[in-house]
């Protein structure tokens, strides 16, 4: 009896807590006017993807005449970053981009001309954007120093389904308004003259699908009305592993990891006439389309290594939810490969995509997320294989 007596008195005191809110209560829609408002943004992102598409035509356009005029030279060249999510898995990808600067010949690191990224890909994409030594080392240097307030624990309590997340994350929202500073978020507008992109992905849990950000447009409104915070809140949004981070209220939605509904991105959900070479076609019938090459980060592997899995609902769910986002990237790939069959054989253009993921034989030297010794570890194996041209695989996983 004493011992049901304190079990009950348990159970009564956490449903108690349970029903203390500690976030304040979002205004309720109808369904009705949710599905009207999905429509809408619908609509606002296909306008938006006209006009990057606009930019990035006129951009190739150039190329292709400069290169014309030199018979012999180097072909016109678009050149794609995708880099895909993966936590502290990152700093592979940190790693990759300062290894590769050490790369001469065709298979240097280039100024990219679009640059998309997820989650942890996200903090990545706007130093790959800017892509000069300087910059890539801020984001290496990041990824090779994580500070223990990054993540904290919201106590002992933390399962209690009025918390907003598992973890807060002062100490990174910290570092990442640090190092992209006011001055950098000036160079991305600068830099994006001509019509180069940059883009990252989340996920609008309230409308149900994927929301992809034109990072240079808002960066330019923000600076404008002098709101730079929401730019590091569409940024921390793409990385918000759903209950693990905080979601992010951006507007009238909340947004979440971007890996969710897309862990790279790399334009796979347009129809076919509206894709870069029939746009390219029906505005060029004469001139060459330029070269495309998709170069893909992904920081992770392509199998996980096996391991006996405690029996604990955290290890499950940890293993199980990467497991899933790692399926779907794969298949991602692969239609990125096909895709790229169907380009050249219907328009004949050279499309390329090299893949560089974490070596399948990596083990990490100890378990935790976020720990120096393993993401050191992972940003000196980035670091050898982005030297590396024959790293990157030209073939589909």
């Amino acid at each position: 009896m004493a011992k049901t007596g304190w079990l009950t008195a348990l159970v009564a005191g956490v449903a108690l807590l349970g029903g203390c809110a500690s976030t304040p209560e979002r205004p309720q829609r109808s369904t009705a006017e949710l599905f009207v408002a999905r429509d809408a943004e619908n609509a606002e992102r296909a306008k938006a993807f006209n006009v990057l598409m606009g930019g990035l035509l006129l951009r190739a356009e150039t190329k292709a005449a400069a290169a014309a005029k030199t018979p012999g030279g180097p072909p016109a060249t678009l050149d794609m970053l995708v880099i895909s999510g993966g936590g502290d898995w990152g700093a592979f990808g940190a790693g990759v981009l300062k290894g590769w600067g050490r790369v001469t010949g065709d298979m240097a690191r280039p100024e990219f001309d679009a640059v998309t990224g997820v989650s942890t890909g996200a903090m990545i994409a706007p130093f790959a954007f800017l892509g000069d030594d300087e910059s890539i080392e801020r984001i290496e240097h990041l990824y090779r120093n994580p500070k223990a307030d990054w993540v904290q624990s919201r106590g002992l309590m933390f399962f209690l389904p009025n918390n907003p997340s598992f973890f807060a994350l002062p100490g990174l929202e910290r570092e990442m308004r640090a190092i992209l500073d006011h001055s950098m978020l000036e160079r991305i507008v600068a830099e994006s003259a001509g019509g180069r992109a940059l883009l990252v992905n989340t996920t609008n849990i309230d409308l149900g699908e994927m929301h992809p950000w034109d990072v240079v447009a808002e960066t330019k409104s923000a600076l404008a009305s002098h709101n730079e915070e929401h730019v590091y809140q569409v940024l921390l949004a793409s990385a918000g592993i759903p209950a693990v981070f905080p979601a992010r209220d951006i507007g009238d939605y909340l947004y979440v990891d971007g890996a969710i509904t897309g862990n790279i991105l790399y334009g796979g959900r347009a129809a076919e006439q509206d894709s870069f070479p029939a746009r390219w076609r029906a505005r060029n019938e004469k001139l060459p389309m330029p070269r495309l090459r998709f170069w893909v980060i992904f920081n992770n592997q392509f199998r996980f290594p096996p391991e006996i899995v405690r029996e604990r609902w955290p290890d499950i769910m940890n293993r199980a939810t990467i497991m899933a986002t790692q399926t779907s990237t794969v298949n991602s790939m692969r239609h990125m490969f096909a895709q790229a069959e169907v380009v050249r054989l219907k328009y004949g253009v050279d499309v390329q995509i090299r893949v560089l993921a974490v070596p399948e034989s990596w083990v990490p030297p100890k378990p935790g997320s976020f720990q120096a010794e393993v993401m050191n570890s992972l940003a000196d194996l980035g670091e050898k294989l982005g030297a590396d041209p024959s790293s990157w695989r030209a073939t589909p996983p």
